[in-house]
């Protein structure tokens, strides 16, 4: 930003439109105006003329407008949870009773450790099953051979020998198919199945105890990654728009003040809740923390992209009769005029301007809220007048 440093005001201001043109009794000399010159006032209503002397002692930065990429966003109300690909709720596949767990919330576990046992009236039925079907293999492999050699002898009949091959072909694909239903299952002997950890992680939730009931419809314990955090922000519906998937983020826990995660926008929800009237998001966080944890709340950034637009700093702004406006400088030394403005979002200390001044134009950066007290106390005494 291009600055002209003209120094602050540290001393009452004198305007050159209020300079003394009163007569000995205190009263202003209105004279004989011209017309025209009642014209030429109202041409230059708002201007605000500094004396040399009040230029001297001020300090006032000019700059000019400029296009940047605005990097900070307003923050958004976020919570930690983990990453939904990095957690596992593990449940039995069938019914049954819980006869041990083999793991303590907290515990670091890896990918196959066994996590619990389940006695499954169902598991042990199917071993039954499995029992019997490798029984019947056995009497019809045995069958089967004395039929082969009958054949070599030359006293056997093929159609019985082909019989045989299908018994024997049959009992294979039972016995294959109840040994891997079995191994779904998690069965190793009797009726007992295990429930062994599909992925490694952090033990975060254990919901069964020795001796309860087991369902395939309720999770016995969670695992997950605790270095997989995401974070989940809610969008208020009017800034939507300008909410993109890839995004950059930034998460900042409240209970760490100083510290700043980066992150990418990965989902955004296909519709608004109506009731919030915001679009929930998913943030993947680029760094982990090993004092962060599930469930902890925070402010989410959305950062934007990479698009220069023209920009203001914040100190430039002020409101004027409810308009957001800026200072400029006017074509005489000392001269400064209000232009109204319309900005948009605030990315940290800079206003995104959308109407009102052209790239490059001139404004006051610095004593803004300056001028506009001058313009309120040249504004108080011509009421006064």
């Amino acid at each position: 930003m291009k600055r002209l440093r003209i120094p602050a005001l540290v001393v009452p201001l004198f305007f050159a439109a209020c300079e003394d043109h009163s007569n000995g009794d205190g009263h202003e000399t209105h004279g004989a105006d011209a017309p025209g010159d009642h014209d030429a006032e109202s041409e230059h209503s708002g201007e605000i003329h500094l004396s040399r002397e009040a230029i001297t002692a001020s300090e006032i930065e000019i700059g000019a407008v400029e296009r940047r990429a605005l990097t900070g966003g307003a923050g958004l109300p976020a919570e930690l949870s983990f990453d939904p690909l990095s957690t596992a709720h593990v449940a039995p596949l069938t019914s049954g009773r819980y006869t041990r767990i083999a793991v303590e919330l907290g515990e670091r576990v890896e990918e196959g450790q066994l996590l619990a046992t389940v006695l499954s009236e169902g598991a042990s039925e199917s071993r039954s099953q499995l029992s019997q079907a490798r029984a019947r293999l056995a009497a019809a492999q045995r069958a089967l051979d004395r039929q082969r050699q009958l054949v070599v002898e030359g006293i056997g009949a093929q159609r019985a020998l082909d019989e045989a091959e299908a018994e024997v072909a049959g009992l294979r694909a039972e016995v294959s198919g109840l040994s891997r239903n079995l191994g779904v299952l998690g069965s190793r002997r009797g009726g007992e199945l295990r429930l062994e950890a599909p992925i490694a992680g952090v033990v975060v939730q254990v919901h069964a105890t020795p001796g309860e009931t087991a369902s395939p419809d309720q999770a016995a314990l969670t695992i997950a990654d605790p270095d997989a955090i995401s974070a989940y922000g809610q969008v208020p519906e009017l800034a939507i728009p300008r909410v993109r998937q890839g995004m950059a983020t930034l998460f900042r826990p409240h209970a760490f003040p100083d510290m700043a995660l980066p992150g990418t926008v990965q989902y955004l929800a296909p519709a608004v809740d109506p009731d919030t009237r915001s679009l929930s998001i998913r943030v993947t966080l680029e760094e982990t923390n090993p004092g962060l944890r599930s469930g902890m709340f925070g402010t989410l950034e959305l950062l934007g992209d990479d698009r220069l637009t023209l920009a203001l700093p914040v100190n430039a702004v002020v409101t004027l009769n409810g308009t957001s406006s800026v200072f400029v400088p006017g074509d005489a030394e000392g001269e400064f005029r209000p232009v109204p403005i319309r900005i948009g979002r605030r990315a940290g200390s800079f206003y995104e301007l959308l109407e009102g001044l052209e790239e490059n134009a001139p404004v006051v950066i610095s004593g803004a809220f300056t001028l506009k007290s001058a313009m309120s106390t040249d504004e108080l005494a011509e009421h006064e007048h």
